[in-house]
């Protein structure tokens, strides 16, 4: 058998960066974490991360985090992690570490929680500081086991609180953070039902849900399944079921914890289920790649995957057991924080629902019943989160597709660029904060890095106000013209004419040019 340091080793000195997302990580700590490298590296890279990875010398945080000439700013951070051993004031030390640092660099900060005691006043002091956030250390050695997650020796040799194969569970983790920090997760995961939802099948009048095993596990799954809808996760049902069937068992019976208006969607027929993905996703207006999907079935998930294999296939365990194991393992929903618009996501989309309820002969008509109000604000600490998840995920209208973190967003904004954020509110609802416009000044003429709507607000001709907050806001600076550019995407087709269709010249190298000003 192959000697797992080693094979780390090897491949980490064979990745190829192509088509990777190149960060420098920079690491501080208060005890040896440099045997993580290799296991950080190769985990980063099958994660799409091409990692550059730097650790601090050993315990010497506030030298490096106070001396602006130090080498940890030398690297240009996009990343800080900082780890410190259990403290009693961690807190103080915490909060100076932070301030220096945010005195130096806009560069995202990770933090690793200790005990549960220690943790709440770790959360606090995060809290004061933007782009930082907490990166559970201890729940993962919670779940790994205490006792075989420390090795007494290396500690005692080396400072090395974790043995051999904790640092490779480790790496893991702490990849599959970094992964979720720059990549969203999946936007909605449609489930199967029988043998999924619950034990047995409908049709057969054997269902198993609630009661004794297995109909607990069951039932655990569905509060698992609530806690992702809870988070931002849409969820929908593909079966194949007689939907009258299944619309009855959700109204009546008390053992089902997930109900009816959890769902944003369903597709209960007898059609194949790549046929139904496709028509959820055209329902609730995303793409099939935002799609998870997760079905007992070994033969509908490989159907799904030969039509559709830009889809998500979560692997089914056998054993209903281990369903909430293999949804956590797959890393589809992983997110380092929740908005306030997450949380109602799938309200959002059942009040989408209720407006294409109207029936109006016009366009015009529609618009006018919807009652919106529209607010256009500046992005502030506030509205960060909120923007940057936009920008990471948003497709079809989306000039451009660049994707920013928080801290190059706030260097973007530092640098003199108007940021604009836009929220709608409708008679059936609050859409949230669903529009995003950054220009950047170049002598007195202003670019436009970014401009995009969610997709659920497309249709509603808010990209025009939208547009003419960011022309007036260019113009009291004394702008005297602005350059749009739009970068096709197969996903962003229906907005290849925006410029053009709102007065813009085409010139060259694909910008499009407003004259504001004399």
């Amino acid at each position: 058998m192959k000697n797992p340091v080693l094979c780390y080793l090897q491949a980490s000195k064979q990745i190829n960066p192509t088509g990777l997302k190149s960060i420098n990580v920079a690491f501080l700590s208060t005890y040896t974490m440099d045997l993580l490298s290799p296991y950080l590296v190769v985990e980063a890279a099958s994660r799409g991360l091409y990692i550059n990875p730097y650790f601090g010398p050993f315990n010497q945080l506030e030298q490096q985090v106070l001396d602006s000439e130090s080498d940890l700013y030398k690297l240009q951070p996009d990343v800080i992690i900082i780890a410190i051993d259990r403290e009693f004031n961690v807190e103080e030390r915490l909060q100076g570490l932070l301030g220096g640092i945010r005195r130096s660099t806009k560069a995202t900060v990770v933090v690793f929680n200790q005990t549960l005691v220690a943790n709440e006043n770790i959360s606090r002091t995060c809290e004061h500081f933007t782009n930082t956030y907490i990166f559970d250390y201890e729940k993962i050695v919670f779940n790994f086991g205490y006792n075989h997650w420390y090795d007494p020796k290396l500690w005692y040799l080396g400072g090395i609180p974790f043995g051999a194969e904790a640092q490779l569970e480790l790496g893991r983790q702490i990849a599959r953070y970094l992964h979720a920090l720059y990549f969203p997760p999946c936007k909605c995961l449609v489930v199967d039902l029988d043998n999924t939802l619950w034990g047995g099948v409908l049709g057969e009048g054997d269902v198993q849900l609630g009661g004794g095993y297995p109909g607990n596990v069951y039932q655990d799954f569905q509060r698992r399944l609530l806690s992702l809808k809870d988070r931002g996760t849409l969820l929908a049902i593909a079966s194949k079921n007689n939907e009258s069937e299944v619309l009855e068992f959700f109204q009546n019976n008390q053992d089902c914890i997930l109900k009816l208006e959890d769902f944003v969607a369903f597709q209960i027929n007898w059609q194949d289920k790549a046929t139904s993905l496709v028509n959820i996703a055209k329902e609730i207006n995303i793409g099939t790649d935002a799609l998870a999907f997760f079905d007992d079935s070994p033969v509908e998930r490989e159907w799904v995957h030969s039509q559709l294999p830009e889809v998500t296939i979560i692997e089914v365990p056998k054993s209903p057991s281990y369903y909430i194991r293999a949804l956590e393992e797959s890393e589809a929903f992983d997110q380092v924080g929740v908005t306030e618009e997450d949380q109602k996501h799938t309200q959002f989309y059942q009040e989408e629902q209720a407006r294409k309820q109207l029936q109006t002969s016009t366009v015009e008509e529609f618009l006018q019943q919807l009652e919106m109000e529209v607010t256009i604000g500046h992005i502030d600490s506030k509205t960060m989160p909120r923007v940057v998840q936009l920008i990471g995920k948003t497709n079809q209208f989306n000039l451009t597709t660049y994707r920013y973190t928080q801290s190059d967003v706030q260097e973007i904004l530092d640098c003199g660029a108007v940021g604009l954020w836009m929220r709608v509110k409708d008679r059936f609802g609050d859409l949230g904060l669903v529009g995003v416009a950054i220009a950047i000044p170049i002598v007195d003429t202003w670019k436009v890095l970014t401009f995009l709507l969610s997709c659920r607000a497309i249709g509603r001709r808010l990209e025009t106000e939208l547009l003419n907050t960011l022309i007036c806001e260019i113009r009291e600076q004394g702008g005297k013209c602005i350059l749009g550019e739009y970068i096709p995407t197969p996903k962003n087709v229906p907005v290849s004419t925006f410029y053009r269709d709102h007065g813009f010249e085409k010139g060259s190298d694909d910008l499009w040019k407003l004259v504001v000003g004399a």
